[in-house]
């Protein structure tokens, strides 16, 4: 429980008790990163709730552009935009085209350069895009989006701890790459898994004479279908950073979480038309 407030405390801005620093229990936590995923869900879930209520006289046409700045705030105020940085960080290193010591170093500079820039503008622009397609095309799946995206964006970092070596000789990111290992994928898997398959299975429970079984077994799939491919994605990536910078460092920890949450959106508006 302590590794998780420790991780919790770290990830976002979340007030915490003060808690005790330790980098073990830090680095082992890092299997209940997609549970940090659920907290996050709800808090943007929460916004929604009580802005769509504020504001329930407006069309919906008009609140639809607000609501989608708002998910986004949420989501960059609740994580201090720790995870953009990181973004903004391996775009300027990767796209340098130089030495795999110069990228490092690139990356471990603190000021922002072109790519860095131009990736987070990106970024924003296919957010808010696919968000909007969500909402449009069915309010019920942009919700559930919501609530999970952060979460499966998370279990793909658990992932990418466990695919590859940290690049660096040191840094905050090596102790969740020396400390995640397969049992860790598993559980964060578990995790990730329960959650995304709970929130569809939970109206056949709760109304099992107004459910059809055939209405929740083909998302079920089709969700464990998306997550998989996510997680595919994820060891792609870590792979392809081990070729560029001989591992992954917390800034493409950060950049990875990012870009998985824009797939798996994405996944969820195109995955269901084929089934």
């Amino acid at each position: 429980m302590k590794g998780f407030l420790l991780l919790l405390s770290f990830m976002t801005r979340i007030p915490m008790p003060k808690i005790e620093y330790n980098e073990e229990k830090l680095g082992k936590s890092m299997k209940y990163f997609p549970a940090v995923g659920v907290i996050v869900g709800m808090i943007l879930l929460f916004f929604c709730i009580v802005f769509t209520f504020v504001f329930k006289n407006l069309n919906y046409s008009t609140i639809l552009p607000l609501m989608i700045i708002v998910i986004i705030l949420t989501d960059l105020i609740t994580t201090g935009g720790l995870h953009l940085d990181g973004l903004a960080d391996t775009f300027d290193g990767i796209f340098s085209y130089r030495s795999k010591h110069k990228m490092l170093e690139i990356m471990k500079d603190s000021r922002i350069g072109s790519n860095g820039v131009l990736a987070l503008i990106l970024y924003f622009l296919i957010k808010c895009a696919l968000l909007y397609s969500l909402e449009i095309e069915d309010r019920g799946e942009a919700m559930y989006a919501i609530m999970t995206y952060p979460v499966v964006s998370r279990f793909c970092s658990v992932i990418s701890c466990a695919s590859a070596p940290y690049a660096r000789g040191s840094g905050m990111g090596k102790t969740f790459v020396d400390n995640t290992k397969v049992n860790g994928v598993i559980v964060a898997a578990i995790i990730t898994l329960l959650y995304t398959i709970g929130l569809l299975v939970a109206p056949l429970v709760f109304y099992p004479a107004y459910v059809p079984m055939n209405d929740i077994l083909q998302p079920v799939f089709g969700i464990t279908f998306i997550v998989g491919l996510s997680a595919l994605f994820a060891y792609s990536f870590s792979k392809l950073m081990e070729r560029k910078i001989g591992g992954i460092t917390g800034d493409t920890l950060g950049a990875l979480l990012e870009i998985s949450g824009l797939l798996y959106i994405f996944l969820l508006l195109v995955v269901p038309s084929f089934f």
